[in-house]
C-alpha cells in the first residue's frame, strides 16, 4: 500500500530520455510495475548493452510526455 507512480496517459515511461545522454527510464507501470518488471528489464538491458528490442512499443518513449508538455517541468510527470 503507498503511492504508485502513475503516468498522466496511464502508460509506462521506457526507453531513453531525450536531452540526457545515457539516462533510461523505467517507470510509470501503475499496479502492473511486478507482472511487467521481466520484460521491462529485458527491454532496459537491450538498450543499455546497444542491442535494442524493436518490440518497444515507441509511445512508451519517454519523450512523448515532453513533447505535451507534461514533464516534470511541467509539475507531473
Amino acid at each position: 500500500m503507498g503511492p504508485r507512480p502513475m503516468t498522466t496517459d496511464g502508460l509506462p515511461l521506457t526507453g531513453p530520455l531525450p536531452g540526457r545522454p545515457g539516462v533510461v527510464l523505467a517507470a510509470g507501470h501503475n499496479v502492473l510495475g511486478l507482472m511487467l518488471a521481466p520484460a521491462t528489464g529485458r527491454l532496459v538491458t537491450g538498450l543499455l548493452t546497444g542491442k535494442p528490442d524493436d518490440s518497444l512499443p515507441p509511445g512508451f518513449a519517454p519523450g512523448r510526455v515532453v513533447r505535451r508538455g507534461l514533464g516534470p517541468s511541467a509539475g507531473r510527470v
